[in-house]
C-alpha cells in the first residue's frame, strides 16, 4: 500500500527516464506540426449578414482542376521561381468565384494531346473547339451557352472550352521550342 509520502519521494531513475521520453516525444510531435503548413481556411458559414474571402494556394492537380490530366504529363513551370498551379477562391455577398489552373508538359505532340483532350471534355459537354472558322465568338448571354469570346489557341496549338458561362473547363495546348507539348488547364466557377 502507497502512503501519500511515498507519491511525493522524488522519483527512480526508471520514473525520471519515462518522463523524460515522454517529455521529449510530446516537444517532437508539437515542433512537427509547427512545420507543417496551415490548412487553408474553411469557407464561412452561411450567415444572414455580408462576409468576403480569398484563399489562394499555389497548387493545382487533377483533382481541383476536375478534369482529367494527360497520361504522363508533368507540372511545367516557365522558371524555376514559378509554380505550375493555383487554386483560388473569392467570395462576398451573393459574388463568389473559384479557379483552379495549372500548367503541364507531355513528351506527346499537340495533335495527340488535342485529341486527348476534346474526347475527354466532351463527358461535360460538347467541346468548343476555339481554332475552329466557326467557333461561337462574341461574349455569352445571360442564361445563354458559352462562347469562345475573342479566345484564339496559339500559332501551332489547340483551345477548347466546356461548360456554362459561369461553370465551364478550358484547356490550352501549345508546342514548345524544345519539341514537346505545353497543356494548360483550368477550372473556373462563378455565382
Amino acid at each position: 500500500m502507497s502512503t501519500s509520502s511515498d507519491r511525493h519521494a522524488a522519483p527512480g531513475p526508471a520514473g525520471r527516464h519515462r518522463r523524460s521520453a515522454l517529455l521529449l516525444s510530446a516537444v517532437t510531435l508539437g515542433l512537427g506540426a509547427c512545420a507543417q503548413p496551415a490548412p487553408p481556411p474553411p469557407p464561412p458559414p452561411p450567415s444572414e449578414g455580408f462576409s468576403a474571402g480569398i484563399t489562394f494556394d499555389a497548387k493545382a492537380d487533377g483533382v481541383d482542376l476536375e478534369t482529367p490530366l494527360y497520361p504522363g504529363a508533368v507540372p511545367y513551370k516557365d522558371r524555376d521561381e514559378d509554380k505550375s498551379g493555383v487554386r483560388m477562391s473569392l467570395w462576398g455577398g451573393l459574388f463568389g468565384m473559384r479557379l483552379a489552373a495549372g500548367k503541364f508538359q507531355s513528351q506527346d505532340d499537340v495533335d495527340r494531346v488535342g485529341r486527348f483532350y476534346r474526347r475527354a471534355l466532351a463527358r461535360y459537354g460538347t467541346p468548343l473547339d476555339c481554332g475552329a472558322a466557326d467557333a461561337p465568338r462574341g461574349k455569352p448571354r445571360d442564361g445563354g451557352p458559352l462562347t469562345c469570346d475573342d479566345d484564339k489557341p496559339d500559332a501551332g496549338g489547340r483551345l477548347y472550352k466546356v461548360g456554362l458561362p459561369k461553370d465551364f473547363r478550358v484547356v490550352a495546348v501549345k508546342p514548345l521550342p524544345d519539341g514537346t507539348t505545353q497543356i494548360s488547364v483550368a477550372r473556373v466557377s462563378l455565382r
